[in-house]
């Protein structure tokens, strides 16, 4: 584990180098926004600069944020982008339109970090939306994706010396949860659905996206997924989760602050602000002590799976076989192919197999 001390110590060094521009999706609340918070408690009344972009639902919620971040950064520049429906990809298409022309009325159009914590797995089955993507699996992975892809080029103009950080916070590590359905990536067969197996296609789809940006942009791009562990926020209050949820999270949740997975909001946000420092790099800036191995293996490798305590998931063996049989192939033209059929025709369409 990783000691707080020396996180903290790495994070200020990281944010006060250089002027920072960071965007955040889904941040009006739990993690993202705890991240935001970090950062700007960081960042001071001294710091370089920053620049910060919210993505989210709630503009209530957002507001609040900027108001008290103004008062620990008040130099700082803060934008709002309010979006209804993170898991349709047409909204995020709009959204980037936005962040792209706030960023354009800059002297440096850049993105320095891109940090996204939208979305959840729902309890119960799957939950199609108008695109034809379940739901969870949209906002895990394919929204995710797309927020890439569309503000790669700022992403990709970043002068932070171990390239730009796109950070994406849900449960990295976790491949092993359910079955992984190579000839069914989007879940959309009967009987192939459920939590375990949402959870591990989106971790497993992610892995490998974020590999093949590694290696196509290198010295450039780092891209790092983390399992948070347990951080308490009203995200466990929803009144759409079951009763049975409601039930035992009412018996557990006095106890959690035992659990060694436990972390606080000042904690969490530190852990996922850490993941910006050049402890992981984009692939081939390496070259500093203390880098760790990519998820395929290669130390500094660009690509990273990371638990709550900052250290490296071990998943090599998963994805060995995997790769042999082609699986990075597969997901990449599975994810050009809901890409390109949402936007020629506004929705998804699976092929049928013979």
């Amino acid at each position: 584990m990783v000691k707080l001390d020396i996180i903290t110590t790495a994070n200020a060094a990281f944010i006060k180098q250089q002027p920072l521009t960071a965007v955040f999706v889904g941040a009006t609340s739990g993690i993202g926004e705890f991240t935001v918070r970090e950062l700007c408690k960081t960042h001071g009344s001294d710091g370089p600069g920053l620049r910060i972009i919210l993505v989210g639902r709630n503009a209530k919620a957002a507001h609040a944020i900027i108001h008290d971040c103004q008062v620990l950064c008040p130099s700082s520049e803060f934008h709002f982008v309010q979006l209804d429906d993170l898991s349709l990809l047409r909204s995020v298409d709009q959204a980037c339109e936005k962040i792209k022309t706030i960023l354009n009325a800059t002297k440096k159009p850049v993105i320095d970090l891109l940090i996204q914590s939208q979305g959840k797995v729902e309890f119960g089955g799957r939950i199609d939306t108008k695109e034809g993507l379940d739901r969870s699996m949209s906002l895990l992975y394919y929204s995710r994706a797309r927020f890439i892809t569309n503000l790669l080029s700022h992403l990709l103009a970043s002068s932070l010396p171990t390239g730009a950080k796109v950070i994406s916070i849900y449960a990295a590590g976790s491949e092993t949860w359910g079955t992984l359905h190579g000839n069914d990536l989007p879940l959309s067969q009967p009987g192939n659905y459920s939590f375990g197996n949402c959870r591990t296609h989106a971790v497993a789809m992610k892995t490998m996206f974020f590999e093949s940006l590694a290696e196509k942009h290198a010295g450039k791009l780092a891209l790092i997924h983390i399992y948070p562990g347990l951080v308490v926020h009203g995200g466990f209050e929803n009144s759409d989760f079951p009763l049975w949820f409601k039930i035992v999270w009412k018996i557990v949740k006095p106890f959690t602050r035992f659990f060694p997975n436990y972390s606080t909001a000042q904690v969490i946000g530190q852990k996922v602000l850490f993941l910006a420092t050049e402890r992981y790099p984009a692939r081939g800036k390496g070259n500093v002590e203390g880098v760790v191995e990519g998820t395929d293996g290669v130390e500094g490798g660009g690509a990273y799976s990371v638990t709550y305590t900052d250290e490296t998931n071990d998943v090599s063996k998963f994805y060995q076989k995997l790769r042999g049989q082609g699986f990075k192939e597969d997901v990449l033209r599975h994810t050009d192919q809901v890409f390109g059929d949402i936007n020629a025709n506004g929705a998804f369409e699976v092929k049928k197999t013979a």
